[in-house]
Order: C-alpha cells, then structure tokens, then sequence
C-alpha cells in the first residue's frame, strides 16, 4: 500500500514510480524515466496515481479506492481564458486594479511543492531560476502559483504568475504538466518515496491533534470596533492576544485571538476554548462592549476560524476534503452578510504550515459563534483528517459546488448535503463524532443560521459583567 503511479493515457500500461532512484527501464519507456511499466491490475486500494494526460480524463470507476492527483489535467487543458480568469477572479488570484511594474515568474508545482522558480525576461528568455529562497515576494509569487493550479483542481503543473511592483500578484496561465521530462521524472520520485513514508505513519498510527486560532471582535454601543489591542496588547506568544492587520501603512490590532492548547478530541479542545474566553472577560472588563465572531460581524473585517492539525499529512486531497466538509457546511449556517468575506478571506483550500510541524487550514470563518459551532467545525476537520484516505465523495471538484460557495448561493450548496452526510456516516470515525456533527448537518438542512449581531458570550456562558 502507497505505491505512485503514472497514467499516460493507457489503462494497460500504467507506470510504478520506482522510490529507490534506480531506473528500472522496460520496453517502451521513454529513456530517462525512474519508472516501470505493468497492468493497471496492480493498482491497489491506497495508491497514488497521477494523471500525466491532458487530452483523455481518467476513469477512476476502474480502480478500487486511490488518490488521483490532476484528475482534472483534460478539463483544465480544455478550458478557454475567460473561464480560467473567472475562477482565478472568484479565488481572488487574480485583482480587479491592474498591476504595474511586473516581473514573470514560471513557477513549476509538484504536490504543493515548488520544483523550481524561474524568473522569465522577453520571449521567455530565463533570467534567474532557484527553487527555495527566503524573499518574501517570491514566496508570494510560489503561493500563487499553488493557488492558481488548485483552483482549476490540479495538483501538478506550471503557472506563469505575474508579480507587480507593490507586491501584489496576478496568476496569467497554467499548464497541467510539468514540461521538463528530467524535473518530472525527480519529482515523481520524491512524492513516491513521501508517499510511501506518510502512508507508513498512517499505519502505525501517528498521534493526531487538533488545535485552533479563532478571533472574535469588541463592537461599542455605537457600533465601532474597539481595538483588542486596548486589553490584550500586540503580544502573539500567550494563549490570548490581539491579532494584526495592516491600514494603509499602519499596523492596527483590532481583532481578538484565542490560543487554546492542541486536544485529542472536540470537547477538550472546546473547552480550552471557554477557559481562554472567561480568562479574557477578566482582562477586558467593560460590560457595554459585545463580543461578536462569524465570517464579518463589522462590514469590512473579516474574521477567521483557522484550525490546526499535527499527525496528518498536508495533501491536496486532505485540503480538497476540508473545503468540501468543513467549509461547505458552514457556508449553509453563516449568517448571509458573511458572503462579504470571500474571496479576499476564506479562500478554498487556504492553509500555512506551521512550526510545530503540523499546518493550519485558514478557509473558516469565526466559529465562535457558538459552542456547538465550534465543537462542530473541530470534529468535521478531525474526520477528514482521520479518514483523509478513503473519504469517497470530494464535493469541492465541482465545478457548481465550488461556484455556489463563493457566490453565496445556499440554495445550490445544499445539494451536496446529501452526498457529506452518505460519506460521512459511513467513515470508521463517524461512532466517536457524530454528536458533534450532526446538529451542524441538522441547522445546515434546515437552513438555519448564526446571528453574527450577538453577544457570544451568552452561548458559551461568559458572565457579562
């Protein structure tokens, strides 16, 4: 179980990427290949295959359970600018202000890795290439690429990013493939041999934690936001502070964070949650303020539910299963002035690593909201990332889906409930979390809501003075 292996377009020759770094040639490779070619019989439940064609989509009815990578590599290939520019616009990746100054990067992407990044000069003429650097901007420029490949629901490819002079970036084009047979070819053999290490640690049962950052705001009587940094300070190091976000050129601290510790299950990890929100009613202290969290409870400040996750491997597929599971049901339940949010917050498949070793997942909004919400949120990620590798259904490769949850449209969202609740009811983790699921499912199917106009204190039993 874990092996990686290649489709070029022939069910009956798919190619075993060889972890080993010896090149195991057979008849018909194509020279150079770390790869061997057999039957598509030998593809077993828990491989890996990458679709290398860009012209046939690829039949995964014949293959018992597997992760595909660039199962979308025909339909991305036959898609026309304007539809790619609408989605990198609806993502956010690319602005409405056009961008000055510009420098072209190739960025060429392998499972959220960055193969290599060349900067490109006219007629596509290289002027500098590297694959890591510590500069800012072109992590920002890696970050796009990433993006703009992961929203046309690819996991491998090429994007031309542009970067303007005040640092903004605008994704220009993609190719579903790497292009460079010797770059392929390392790549493929790097994310065999990850591949085989990560399912190895599933297997032996990895500790898996959950932890969180939500933020929730201070509103006056008069309806402004009080800055958080007035009770907490611009501290980021304890289990409470207030976070940053830039004004022009000033940095202003308006939003309040919670750091509880990482649990093992939702009920702990809720109730670190409640310690921390009784620990900061001591600091603050000023019974007329109401503490307000959801997706944008202040037109214009946008809020965030981020959870963190140690023990699971960041995949594409764990990220594609966390927007479908997690970020699509609270899509149902926010309060419809959230819609605002997206796309500048609350992008899908949105996430950071993280010192620890783990990584953030940042779509959410503020599930502060309640309780129940958050127990909620935390118990939908930790099955996913429980069950990352057999979940069937993966609502966020489509295309309606994806649509509905940007524009707001609950009504069409609605439709891949039934198919979250068949999968989800069927995992081997369902038993443990269903009490924390199912009111969640239950206000989505109802079309039920949060009110972000309250005072969150009340659901989570914060004394208000």
């Amino acid at each position: 179980m874990g092996s990686t292996w290649i489709w070029r377009g022939n069910y009956d020759r798919m190619e075993r990427v060889d972890t080993t770094g010896q090149l195991n040639r057979s008849a018909g490779e194509r020279a150079g290949k770390p790869l061997s070619a057999q039957g598509w019989i030998a593809v077993k439940e828990g491989d890996a295959v990458i679709v290398w064609n860009d012209s046939r989509p690829f039949d995964e009815s014949r293959f018992k359970p597997i992760w595909v990578l660039n199962a979308k590599a025909a339909q991305a290939a036959r898609m026309g600018e304007a539809d790619r520019e609408r989605i990198w616009k609806r993502a956010g990746l690319i602005g409405v202000k056009p961008l000055e100054s510009v420098r072209i990067y190739l960025v060429r992407v392998y499972h959220l890795e960055a193969v290599s990044v060349e900067r490109q000069g006219s007629g596509g003429k290289v002027i500098d290439s590297q694959v890591a650097t510590d500069d800012p901007l072109i992590r920002r420029v890696v970050r796009a690429a990433v993006q703009g490949l992961y929203a046309l629901g690819l996991d491998i490819g090429e994007a031309e990013v542009a970067l303007g002079g005040d640092g903004r970036t605008a994704v220009r084009a993609v190719w579903p493939q790497l292009r460079n047979a010797q770059l392929e070819a390392e790549a493929a053999q790097r994310f065999a041999a990850w591949y085989v290490a990560e399912r190895a640690a599933v297997t032996n049962r990895r500790p898996l934690l959950i932890g969180a950052d939500p933020e929730f705001v201070l509103v006056t009587p008069a309806g402004r936001v009080a800055a958080a940094s007035r009770f907490f300070g611009a501290d980021t190091g304890g289990a409470a502070g207030a976070d940053a976000m830039l004004v022009g050129r000033r940095l202003v601290y308006p939003v309040a964070e919670l750091r509880p510790e990482p649990a093992a299950d939702p009920a702990a990890l809720t109730a670190g949650v409640r310690r921390l929100l009784l620990r900061a009613a001591q600091r603050i202290g000023d019974p007329s303020l109401r503490w307000a969290a959801g997706a944008m409870p202040v037109p214009g400040l946008a809020l965030g539910g981020h959870i963190h996750l140690s023990g699971a491997p960041l995949t594409t597929r764990l990220l594609r299963l966390l927007d479908s599971f997690a970020a699509f049901p609270l899509a149902l339940i926010e309060d419809p002035a959230g819609r605002g949010r997206r796309p500048r917050y609350g992008t899908l498949g949105d996430y950071r690593l993280q010192p620890h070793g783990g990584f953030e997942y940042r779509t959410l909004p503020s599930w502060l909201v309640s309780p129940a919400a958050a127990k909620g949120a935390f118990a939908l990620a930790l099955l996913c990332a429980r069950e990352a590798w057999t979940l069937p259904y993966i609502p966020a490769l489509e295309e309606r889906y994806v649509e509905a949850y940007y524009a707001g449209d609950r009504a069409e969202l609605a439709g891949c409930l039934d198919g979250i609740t068949a999968s989800l009811t069927a995992a081997a983790s369902w038993r443990d979390l269903a009490p924390y699921i199912e009111p969640l499912l239950d206000a989505a199917r109802r079309g039920a809501s949060w009110n972000e106009k309250a005072d969150i204190r009340l659901k989570w039993r914060i004394p208000l003075n």
